[in-house]
């Protein structure tokens, strides 16, 4: 139980005060002065007479596949704040150029791309969610430039892609994406594999002879240390020509960790070309750690490579946790149930040049540099200016920095010695206050000189331009997808990704229902992929989704082979595609397997790592036979225990303990087309606890999301308000709610009402000053496959002790909890033990011998405990694990005792033992007419 140290009043206008309140640190300024500190001194020549390379742009990809899948599937208003800090200029990193996957249902990295052309000729241009994501970058920012690359393709293309299907693919993806009002920059050929020099100037002019003489074409997206495609185009020149720029992965080095990208190299032949020379693909680093290599490398893929864009991999981490490479981009956002979401450092480090320089401007080769003399031992700058030829700006990383670094500008041909605008990041800390930081401005004195004293582990961007700025939208509290959960897929689009489910091989999407009506989810693949990676051969199509931490529950969906084969559902799918060995391997997965086959045959499997499949238990169920009929399959995992149940009867138990927790997930035995799976649904095991908690912060109009109407105000950890009338409103799934509020002598009445029922009077006083956050309100024996409101009313009524009628949601616990009686006794888990006089009846426990105590041995990651409250009852203590006591007051202003939660605890380790002791004091408030203690029960959450 959280404790405030203040009235919560003064906590508010503390709070209140901070919000305006802003830090800077890391720059000291000085005109035409030597700083007072001593420091590695730095002249840079501004000088706008001698441009170099034109910048083309920073950007970043979605694709190397299934990177951005669960973005789509966020909740607003999280999905928009996290577009907006990808792609709004002057609102985060702002992105230049966005590289889109086009799609082969081959696991590509993180998962697979759907192919918009599963078989030649036939085109769905409304499969998957890349010419979504296209289509929210060039609304926030219509002067992105959009890129399209492949990394997988349809069997139909053939054993590579540098043939005449591969550009027949390519001609078809334009396609679609005119068809989204989308406008292509750029496309490329097939991600890290090489280059065909003859395939290249075929795609050129086919391109020209199909009305898309517009598009121009990087080559080649190798990953090529050795730059040996400039080697190439060197001696052919069709190659060459057909080609706008030359693109490499990974030309920067070390390739490791917050230290790498110290080095980024090109070759002179690839700089004797001609062609603008592009690292088409960097990064693959965490969203915080990459902070600091990402400023490196903006500067030096220019400075040591002479190239003139920087596209990082990839834009978003928006992928189950379990899933390779996690973590990894400008932002993660990888709870779509909760919305929540994180803004990393490499968001404000990309941030430093893309609202500072925009695709066009020229770098000025005399104003670009490293700090402190010839090498890059301390530090590097670039110089840009705009094509008005006024503007400029500076960007400065001191990533490499061993001490203070002093920069001296002299500014001249014909650039502006205005003010220059500073804005800073503090890339060794981890409080975002201090990242992408206005600074004061510097005024550069009459001669066009200024001098400012820069920190370490730093970026800054200097510039003569405005329009910067830092977003300020924040994100809800993390929390898994609660148990039940259910999906008929009645409300998703046509073509669309099945809700919550990210597929790591072949593809699964929402078509009509085949022999019943409504939508069902379609495996579409119907051969194997041209693979992007090289991966076992037994690979299958899977999509797989939920929660990592779901441990004991019933998995069931209806299923049909539409072919000879088989299909199935799958339960504690764990690490989906790890990288292992060679790469991403989509075999390379744990979890357990039942399949049903169109001959009535049926297996539960176990997979690992090892690309080993273990048969645990198989059989024949004649009635199940035959393509085209629908069979309800459930897989149950209790413990070691693994249920298999076909329409109704179990089939097979086994006992295997290899697994304990994961996510749910459909599958195909192989790329059987036309399989379809209907209303998934999971639900959490009897005697186990499945509960999420939803902040107050939580807001939208989905499930497990809070709406509210009225003036409420939020910080500290719950919001408020005191103005009659105002609601809260929470849409949530489960057969539980526990409403916890900011209980302290200033707090009033709220009316609580569950569905639109009957409305109960929550009083939130308590006879403290000190705030504590407490539960008020539970309900519960609710439907759990239904979806329920708990509506919040603030009444303006407070009772007569009460210095105030203030209202608080702090947040509430929602789901299926293990539910513990009073009279539920022994020494087990989930039971009660009693020391003492004891007496029982009426729905509880009860004394008023002080010393007296109620131990409640239980597992889980909290408890909430359940008393009779009225006006002659006293106070407890209470603590949990042999930690700090937490007195209790059981006293409410009410004749009639009413069963209420009296005090939670969360946040605790579930798979370890714990205890929650209740011990009467004997004592009382003033108001209180005796000092009993009553136990109800607990709720196991």
């Amino acid at each position: 139980m959280a404790r405030i140290r203040w009235p919560i009043a003064a906590r508010r206008r503390w709070l209140a005060g901070l919000s305006g309140m802003v830090l800077a640190a890391g720059l000291s300024v000085g005109v035409s002065a030597a700083p007072a500190v001593a420091a590695s001194a730095t002249t840079v020549s501004v000088d706008g007479s001698s441009p170099g390379l034109t910048f083309d742009g920073d950007g970043a990809i979605s694709g190397g596949g299934g990177n951005s899948r669960l973005l789509a599937d966020y909740p607003e208003p999280q999905r928009s704040q996290v577009l907006d800090y990808l792609f709004k200029p002057g609102f985060g990193a702002q992105v230049q150029i966005l590289k889109l996957e086009t799609g082969g249902s081959g696991n590509s990295t993180s998962g697979a791309e759907p192919s918009f052309e599963e078989t030649k000729g036939k085109i769905d241009c409304y499969v998957g969610y890349e010419f979504w994501l296209g289509e929210q970058a060039a609304q926030r920012n219509p002067n992105i430039k959009l890129y399209g690359l492949t990394w997988s393709a349809p069997a139909w293309v053939g054993s590579s892609f540098y043939n005449a299907n591969g550009i027949q693919y390519v001609l078809d993806w334009l396609g679609c994406a005119k068809q989204h009002g989308l406008t292509i920059s750029y496309v490329g050929g097939w991600n890290e594999h090489g280059y065909d020099a003859g395939w290249f100037p075929q795609l050129r002019t086919a391109l020209n002879n199909n009305g898309y003489g517009s598009v121009q074409v990087v080559a080649a997206d190798a990953n090529d240390s050795g730059w040996s495609t400039a080697d190439a185009m060197a001696g052919n020149t069709a190659f060459k020509q057909s080609a706008v720029a030359l693109g490499n992965h990974y030309p920067c080095s070390p390739y490791t960790g917050s230290g790498s990208y110290t080095q980024c190299t090109s070759t002179a032949t690839a700089r004797g070309l001609g062609l603008p020379l592009w690292a088409s693909e960097n990064g693959s680093l965490d969203f915080q750690d990459g902070g600091a290599p990402m400023a490196r490398t903006d500067n030096l893929v220019y400075l040591q490579g002479r190239m003139v864009a920087n596209i990082n991999w990839p834009i978003v981490a928006s992928l189950y946790p379990d899933v390779s490479f996690r973590g990894q981009g400008l932002i993660t956002a990888d709870q779509p149930s909760s919305g929540a979401y994180t803004v990393g450092r490499s968001t404000w480090a990309m941030a430093h040049t893309t609202q500072f320089a925009q695709p066009g401007w020229k770098y000025l080769d005399n104003g670009s540099g490293y700090l402190g003399g010839s090498s890059y031992t301390q530090g590097s700058y670039v110089t840009l200016k705009s094509p008005n030829n006024r503007d400029w700006s500076t960007i400065i990383e001191t990533t490499r920095a061993s001490g203070a670094q002093t920069v001296t500008f002299g500014v001249s041909g014909g650039l502006s010695t205005g003010t220059l605008h500073v804005w800073s990041t503090n890339l060794s800390s981890s409080d975002p206050s201090t990242w992408f930081v206005k600074n004061q401005d510097v005024t550069p004195d009459s001669s066009g000189h200024a001098t400012v004293t820069l920190q370490p582990d730093m970026a800054y961007s200097f510039t003569t331009t405005t329009g910067q700025g830092k977003g300020t939208a924040t994100s809800p509290s993390a929390g898994d997808l609660p148990l039940p959960y259910s999906d008929d897929f009645s409300s998703s689009a046509r073509s669309s990704q099945p809700r919550y489910l990210a597929t790591m091989e072949g593809a699964f999407d929402i078509q009509p229902c085949v022999g019943r009506s409504g939508n069902c989810v379609q495996q579409e693949t119907p051969a194997r992929p041209l693979e992007w990676g090289g991966f076992n051969s037994d690979t299958r199509p899977y999509t797989a989704g939920g929660s990592v931490n779901w441990t004991n529950y019933q998995v069931s969906a209806d299923v049909m082979n539409k072919v000879s084969g088989s299909a199935g559902i799958a339960a504690r799918v764990q690490n989906a595609g790890e990288q292992q060995n060679n790469g991403e391997d989509p075999s390379k997965v744990k979890g357990y397997w039942f399949s049903l086959r169109d001959n009535g045959g049926w297996s539960i499997t176990r997979s690992d790592f090892s690309d080993t499949v273990v048969t645990l238990a198989s059989g024949t169920v004649s009635s199940a036979a035959g393509t085209g009929s629908w069979h309800h399959l459930s897989l149950s995992v209790s413990g070691a225990s693994i249920t298999g149940a076909i329409d109704g009867t179990t089939v097979g138990t086994v006992t295997d303990g290899s697994y304990s927790a994961g996510k749910v997930g459909l599958f195909t035995g192989g790329y059987t087309a036309g399989d379809q799976f209907a209303n998934l649904d999971v639900k959490p095991l009897a005697g186990t606890s499945q509960t999420v908690t939803v902040p107050y912060s939580t807001t939208g109009s989905g499930t497990n999301q809070w709406q509210y109407s009225g003036s409420w105000s939020g910080g500290g950890g719950n919001t408020w308000s005191n103005t009659a009338g105002d609601t809260a409103t929470l849409t949530f799934k489960g057969s539980y709610v526990a409403l916890d509020s900011i209980v302290y002598d200033s707090q009033g009445v709220v009316s609580v009402s569950v569905d639109g029922g009957a409305a109960t009077s929550v009083d939130l006083y308590r006879n403290s000053t000190q705030g504590v956050t407490a539960p008020v309100f539970t309900a519960d024996g609710l439907d759990p496959s239904a979806t329920h409101t708990l509506k919040v009313t603030v009444t303006g009524n407070k009772n007569s002790s009460s210095k105030g009628s203030w209202a608080s949601i702090a947040s509430a616990v929602v789901g299926t909890p293990q539910s513990v009686p009073y009279s539920t006794t022994g020494s087990g888990t989930n039971q009660w033990q009693y020391s003492g006089s004891w007496s029982s009846g009426g729905g509880n426990t009860w004394s008023n011998t002080a010393g007296d105590t109620a131990t409640l041995t239980f597992k889980g990651g909290g408890a909430t405990l359940d008393s009779i409250v009225y006006d002659s009852q006293g106070v407890v203590s209470v603590s949990v694990d042999g930690g700090a006591a937490t007195s209790v007051d059981l006293y409410r202003n009410s004749p009639q005792g009413v069963t209420a939660p009296v005090f939670t605890v969360n946040n605790l380790d579930p798979s370890a033992t714990h205890t929650l002791k209740v011990t009467v004091t004997g004592n009382k408030n003033s108001a209180s007419k005796a000092s009993w203690a009553s136990i109800a029960g607990a709720q196991i959450t």
